[in-house]
Protein backbone atom coordinates (compact mmCIF):
# COMPACT_ATOMS: atom_id res chain seq x y z
CA UNK A 1 0.00 0.00 0.00
CA UNK A 2 2.96 2.51 0.82
CA UNK A 3 3.05 2.94 -3.39
CA UNK A 4 -0.41 4.68 -2.62
CA UNK A 5 1.75 7.77 -0.62
CA UNK A 6 2.48 10.38 -2.94
CA UNK A 7 4.53 12.35 -0.73
CA UNK A 8 5.11 12.71 3.03
CA UNK A 9 7.14 14.41 5.59
CA UNK A 10 7.21 14.35 9.84
CA UNK A 11 3.86 16.01 9.74
CA UNK A 12 2.27 15.66 6.27
CA UNK A 13 1.14 12.95 4.03
CA UNK A 14 -0.63 12.68 0.94
CA UNK A 15 -2.45 9.57 0.15
CA UNK A 16 -4.06 8.54 -3.69
CA UNK A 17 -7.45 6.92 -3.19
CA UNK A 18 -8.21 4.65 -5.90
CA UNK A 19 -11.84 4.09 -7.56
CA UNK A 20 -12.38 0.17 -7.91
CA UNK A 21 -14.55 -1.67 -10.41
CA UNK A 22 -15.96 -5.63 -9.73
CA UNK A 23 -14.60 -7.47 -12.41
CA UNK A 24 -17.35 -10.33 -11.08
CA UNK A 25 -19.88 -9.94 -8.39
CA UNK A 26 -21.88 -12.93 -7.54
CA UNK A 27 -24.26 -12.31 -4.45
CA UNK A 28 -24.81 -15.45 -3.18
CA UNK A 29 -27.40 -15.27 0.06
CA UNK A 30 -28.89 -12.63 2.85
CA UNK A 31 -27.27 -14.01 5.71
CA UNK A 32 -28.66 -14.07 9.32
CA UNK A 33 -26.69 -11.03 10.08
CA UNK A 34 -28.90 -8.65 7.09
CA UNK A 35 -25.67 -8.63 5.09
CA UNK A 36 -25.26 -10.51 2.10
CA UNK A 37 -22.90 -13.13 1.33
CA UNK A 38 -20.75 -12.60 -1.94
CA UNK A 39 -18.04 -13.23 -4.03
CA UNK A 40 -15.95 -10.44 -5.86
CA UNK A 41 -12.82 -9.99 -8.11
CA UNK A 42 -11.86 -6.49 -7.49
CA UNK A 43 -9.73 -4.03 -9.82
CA UNK A 44 -8.38 -0.91 -8.74
CA UNK A 45 -7.90 2.42 -11.14
CA UNK A 46 -5.21 4.77 -11.56
CA UNK A 47 -8.30 7.44 -11.34
CA UNK A 48 -9.37 8.28 -7.88
CA UNK A 49 -9.59 11.16 -5.18
CA UNK A 50 -6.42 12.52 -3.10
CA UNK A 51 -6.31 13.04 0.75
CA UNK A 52 -3.70 15.26 2.59
CA UNK A 53 -3.54 15.08 6.00
CA UNK A 54 -1.41 17.43 8.74
CA UNK A 55 -0.60 16.23 11.85
CA UNK A 56 -1.13 18.62 14.85
CA UNK A 57 0.47 18.06 17.83
CA UNK A 58 -2.05 19.64 20.18
CA UNK A 59 -4.99 16.70 20.74
CA UNK A 60 -8.10 19.42 19.37
CA UNK A 61 -9.64 16.79 17.26
CA UNK A 62 -10.21 16.16 13.61
CA UNK A 63 -10.58 18.41 10.76
CA UNK A 64 -12.31 17.20 7.72
CA UNK A 65 -12.47 19.39 4.99
CA UNK A 66 -14.00 18.75 1.26
CA UNK A 67 -13.52 21.66 -0.95
CA UNK A 68 -16.87 21.74 -3.47
CA UNK A 69 -18.43 18.93 -1.49
CA UNK A 70 -18.93 20.57 1.79
CA UNK A 71 -21.98 17.90 2.24
CA UNK A 72 -19.49 15.41 2.70
CA UNK A 73 -17.74 17.28 5.89
CA UNK A 74 -19.18 15.34 8.87
CA UNK A 75 -18.60 13.12 11.31
CA UNK A 76 -20.70 10.57 9.23
CA UNK A 77 -18.07 10.70 6.32
CA UNK A 78 -16.03 7.16 6.37
CA UNK A 79 -12.90 9.52 6.20
CA UNK A 80 -14.07 10.92 9.72
CA UNK A 81 -15.13 7.50 11.26
CA UNK A 82 -11.89 6.01 9.94
CA UNK A 83 -9.71 8.62 11.72
CA UNK A 84 -11.87 8.10 15.03
CA UNK A 85 -11.22 4.26 14.44
CA UNK A 86 -7.40 4.81 14.21
CA UNK A 87 -7.06 6.95 17.02
CA UNK A 88 -9.49 5.16 19.37
CA UNK A 89 -7.28 1.61 18.33
CA UNK A 90 -3.62 3.46 18.80
CA UNK A 91 -4.37 5.39 21.75
CA UNK A 92 -3.03 8.61 19.96
CA UNK A 93 -4.03 11.87 20.98
CA UNK A 94 -2.55 14.51 18.09
CA UNK A 95 -5.29 16.45 16.15
CA UNK A 96 -5.58 15.92 12.61
CA UNK A 97 -6.38 18.28 9.76
CA UNK A 98 -7.17 15.92 6.80
CA UNK A 99 -8.12 17.74 3.10
CA UNK A 100 -9.96 15.04 0.56
CA UNK A 101 -10.02 16.36 -3.29
CA UNK A 102 -13.01 14.45 -4.12
CA UNK A 103 -12.85 12.65 -7.78
CA UNK A 104 -15.04 9.68 -7.32
CA UNK A 105 -18.45 10.10 -7.76
CA UNK A 106 -20.55 9.03 -5.06
CA UNK A 107 -22.90 6.38 -5.14
CA UNK A 108 -21.65 4.82 -8.43
CA UNK A 109 -20.18 1.50 -7.10
CA UNK A 110 -16.59 2.47 -7.48
CA UNK A 111 -16.03 2.25 -4.02
CA UNK A 112 -15.30 6.04 -3.31
CA UNK A 113 -15.98 6.30 -0.04
CA UNK A 114 -14.56 3.39 0.91
CA UNK A 115 -11.51 3.76 -0.43
CA UNK A 116 -10.89 7.39 1.23
CA UNK A 117 -11.57 5.53 4.25
CA UNK A 118 -8.51 2.82 4.12
CA UNK A 119 -6.59 5.94 2.67
CA UNK A 120 -6.97 7.50 5.66
CA UNK A 121 -5.95 5.17 7.63
CA UNK A 122 -2.74 4.53 5.57
CA UNK A 123 -2.03 8.11 5.92
CA UNK A 124 -2.16 8.46 9.77
CA UNK A 125 -0.43 5.02 9.85
CA UNK A 126 2.50 7.13 8.72
CA UNK A 127 2.23 9.98 10.66
CA UNK A 128 1.80 8.52 14.02
CA UNK A 129 4.34 6.55 16.24
CA UNK A 130 2.17 3.63 16.28
CA UNK A 131 2.88 1.24 13.20
CA UNK A 132 -0.20 -0.97 12.62
CA UNK A 133 0.53 -3.90 10.90
CA UNK A 134 -1.55 -4.17 7.00
CA UNK A 135 -3.54 -7.47 8.92
CA UNK A 136 -4.25 -5.08 11.46
CA UNK A 137 -5.03 -2.12 9.09
CA UNK A 138 -7.36 -4.85 7.48
CA UNK A 139 -9.41 -5.63 10.55
CA UNK A 140 -9.93 -1.72 11.06
CA UNK A 141 -11.25 -1.22 7.58
CA UNK A 142 -13.84 -4.34 8.20
CA UNK A 143 -15.27 -2.37 10.56
CA UNK A 144 -15.94 0.21 8.70
CA UNK A 145 -17.28 -0.95 5.62
CA UNK A 146 -17.67 -4.25 3.49
CA UNK A 147 -15.76 -2.66 0.79
CA UNK A 148 -12.85 -1.32 2.85
CA UNK A 149 -10.91 -4.54 3.31
CA UNK A 150 -10.60 -4.90 -0.61
CA UNK A 151 -8.22 -1.21 -0.72
CA UNK A 152 -6.15 -3.20 2.24
CA UNK A 153 -4.83 -5.08 -0.55
CA UNK A 154 -2.96 -4.00 -3.42
CA UNK A 155 -3.95 -4.77 -7.00
CA UNK A 156 -6.17 -7.46 -7.76
CA UNK A 157 -8.22 -8.86 -5.21
CA UNK A 158 -11.03 -11.61 -4.19
CA UNK A 159 -13.17 -10.76 -1.76
CA UNK A 160 -16.01 -12.95 -0.02
CA UNK A 161 -18.12 -13.33 3.22
CA UNK A 162 -19.46 -9.59 3.08
CA UNK A 163 -16.38 -8.20 1.98
CA UNK A 164 -14.26 -8.69 4.42
CA UNK A 165 -12.57 -11.53 4.24
CA UNK A 166 -10.07 -10.74 1.32
CA UNK A 167 -6.62 -12.02 -0.42
CA UNK A 168 -5.06 -10.96 -3.59
CA UNK A 169 -5.20 -12.68 -7.08
CA UNK A 170 -2.24 -14.52 -8.27
CA UNK A 171 0.77 -12.58 -9.11
CA UNK A 172 1.05 -13.02 -12.67
CA UNK A 173 -2.88 -13.25 -13.47
CA UNK A 174 -2.46 -10.01 -11.96
CA UNK A 175 0.42 -8.71 -14.16
CA UNK A 176 -1.35 -9.07 -17.56
CA UNK A 177 -4.64 -6.86 -16.55
CA UNK A 178 -2.05 -3.68 -15.15
CA UNK A 179 -2.37 -0.98 -17.56
CA UNK A 180 -5.55 -2.39 -19.10
CA UNK A 181 -7.68 0.68 -20.69
CA UNK A 182 -10.78 1.25 -18.80
CA UNK A 183 -13.71 2.73 -19.94
CA UNK A 184 -16.09 4.38 -16.92
CA UNK A 185 -19.46 5.82 -17.73
CA UNK A 186 -22.36 6.62 -15.08
CA UNK A 187 -25.69 8.33 -15.65
CA UNK A 188 -26.54 11.81 -14.15
CA UNK A 189 -27.82 9.89 -10.93
CA UNK A 190 -26.69 7.39 -7.83
CA UNK A 191 -27.84 4.24 -6.36
CA UNK A 192 -28.16 3.75 -2.85
CA UNK A 193 -26.08 0.68 -2.10
CA UNK A 194 -28.52 -0.75 0.55
CA UNK A 195 -31.95 0.15 -2.04
CA UNK A 196 -30.34 -2.07 -4.40
CA UNK A 197 -29.76 -5.32 -2.46
CA UNK A 198 -33.12 -4.61 -1.22
CA UNK A 199 -34.27 -5.07 -4.52
CA UNK A 200 -32.35 -8.51 -5.32
CA UNK A 201 -33.28 -9.95 -1.90
CA UNK A 202 -36.72 -9.24 -2.99
CA UNK A 203 -36.17 -11.48 -6.22
CA UNK A 204 -34.11 -13.56 -4.25
CA UNK A 205 -31.91 -13.79 -7.80
CA UNK A 206 -28.71 -15.02 -6.02
CA UNK A 207 -26.00 -17.46 -7.32
CA UNK A 208 -24.90 -20.38 -5.69
CA UNK A 209 -21.58 -19.93 -3.86
CA UNK A 210 -20.29 -22.93 -5.63
CA UNK A 211 -20.60 -21.67 -9.04
CA UNK A 212 -19.29 -18.63 -7.85
CA UNK A 213 -16.02 -20.28 -6.15
CA UNK A 214 -15.85 -22.21 -9.79
CA UNK A 215 -16.00 -19.47 -12.34
CA UNK A 216 -12.92 -17.74 -9.96
CA UNK A 217 -11.25 -20.74 -10.09
CA UNK A 218 -11.25 -21.20 -14.00
CA UNK A 219 -10.09 -17.49 -14.10
CA UNK A 220 -7.49 -17.98 -11.89
CA UNK A 221 -6.27 -21.15 -13.99
CA UNK A 222 -6.70 -19.51 -17.15
CA UNK A 223 -8.81 -22.14 -18.14
CA UNK A 224 -11.55 -18.38 -18.55
CA UNK A 225 -10.92 -15.40 -19.94
CA UNK A 226 -11.50 -12.35 -18.23
CA UNK A 227 -14.12 -11.23 -20.69
CA UNK A 228 -16.14 -14.18 -20.09
CA UNK A 229 -15.16 -13.92 -15.91
CA UNK A 230 -17.03 -10.61 -16.06
CA UNK A 231 -20.59 -10.72 -14.27
CA UNK A 232 -22.65 -8.39 -11.82
CA UNK A 233 -25.66 -9.92 -10.29
CA UNK A 234 -26.85 -6.79 -9.26
CA UNK A 235 -27.58 -5.46 -12.66
CA UNK A 236 -30.65 -7.75 -12.41
CA UNK A 237 -32.04 -5.48 -9.48
CA UNK A 238 -30.59 -2.24 -11.10
CA UNK A 239 -32.14 -3.02 -14.59
CA UNK A 240 -35.38 -3.73 -13.69
CA UNK A 241 -35.95 -0.46 -12.56
CA UNK A 242 -33.91 1.45 -14.56
CA UNK A 243 -34.65 0.38 -18.38
CA UNK A 244 -32.34 2.91 -20.32
CA UNK A 245 -29.49 0.68 -19.15
CA UNK A 246 -30.30 -2.47 -20.87
CA UNK A 247 -30.06 -1.04 -24.81
CA UNK A 248 -27.04 0.85 -24.06
CA UNK A 249 -25.32 -2.04 -23.40
CA UNK A 250 -27.04 -4.15 -26.31
CA UNK A 251 -26.00 -1.61 -28.55
CA UNK A 252 -22.38 -1.39 -27.27
CA UNK A 253 -22.14 -5.01 -27.48
CA UNK A 254 -23.42 -5.16 -31.20
CA UNK A 255 -21.55 -2.08 -31.99
CA UNK A 256 -18.03 -2.76 -30.91
CA UNK A 257 -17.84 -6.47 -29.75
CA UNK A 258 -17.53 -5.15 -25.92
CA UNK A 259 -18.53 -6.08 -22.83
CA UNK A 260 -20.38 -3.66 -20.85
CA UNK A 261 -20.82 -4.24 -16.65
CA UNK A 262 -22.15 -2.40 -14.11
CA UNK A 263 -19.57 -1.89 -11.31
CA UNK A 264 -21.08 -3.28 -7.49
CA UNK A 265 -24.34 -1.51 -7.15
CA UNK A 266 -24.13 1.17 -9.61
CA UNK A 267 -24.89 3.73 -11.11
CA UNK A 268 -21.47 3.26 -12.98
CA UNK A 269 -20.90 0.77 -15.35
CA UNK A 270 -17.24 0.17 -17.37
CA UNK A 271 -15.99 -1.71 -20.49
CA UNK A 272 -12.24 -3.10 -20.56
CA UNK A 273 -10.44 -1.44 -23.73
CA UNK A 274 -8.59 -3.82 -26.23
CA UNK A 275 -4.93 -2.31 -26.80
CA UNK A 276 -6.30 -2.45 -30.78
CA UNK A 277 -9.49 -0.53 -30.38
CA UNK A 278 -9.91 2.64 -32.26
CA UNK A 279 -12.92 3.61 -32.06
CA UNK A 280 -12.91 5.61 -28.69
CA UNK A 281 -14.55 8.68 -30.01
CA UNK A 282 -17.36 6.98 -31.64
CA UNK A 283 -17.99 4.79 -28.17
CA UNK A 284 -17.94 8.05 -26.18
CA UNK A 285 -20.63 9.76 -28.85
CA UNK A 286 -22.68 6.68 -28.47
CA UNK A 287 -23.41 6.53 -24.55
CA UNK A 288 -23.65 10.52 -24.07
CA UNK A 289 -26.28 10.09 -27.01
CA UNK A 290 -28.24 7.54 -24.94
CA UNK A 291 -27.66 8.60 -21.04
CA UNK A 292 -27.27 12.38 -22.45
CA UNK A 293 -24.33 15.09 -22.12
CA UNK A 294 -24.38 15.24 -18.41
CA UNK A 295 -23.68 11.51 -18.15
CA UNK A 296 -19.94 11.28 -16.59
CA UNK A 297 -17.67 9.42 -18.83
CA UNK A 298 -13.70 8.64 -17.73
CA UNK A 299 -11.19 6.65 -19.36
CA UNK A 300 -8.65 5.27 -16.68
CA UNK A 301 -6.32 2.12 -16.25
CA UNK A 302 -6.11 -1.19 -14.01
CA UNK A 303 -3.40 -0.51 -11.82
CA UNK A 304 -1.54 -2.48 -8.70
Amino acid sequence: MRHRIKSHTSNEVEVFAPAKINLFLAITSKRADGYHGLSSVLAKLAYGDVLRVCKRNQSDGINLSCPGFEDLENSENLVFRAATLWFESTGESWGADIKLEKRIPSMAGLGGGSSDAVSTLIALNQLGATQLSPKELIHLSAQIGSDCPSFGVDGLCFAEGRGEVVRSVDPSLAENLLGQKVLLFRPSIGFSTAEVYKKLAEKKNYSTQGWAAERVHAWEKGELTTENLLHNDLETAVFSKHLYYRPLFQQIEKEFSLVPKMSGSGSACFVLIPEEFEHMPQLKELILEAWGDDCWVKLTQIID
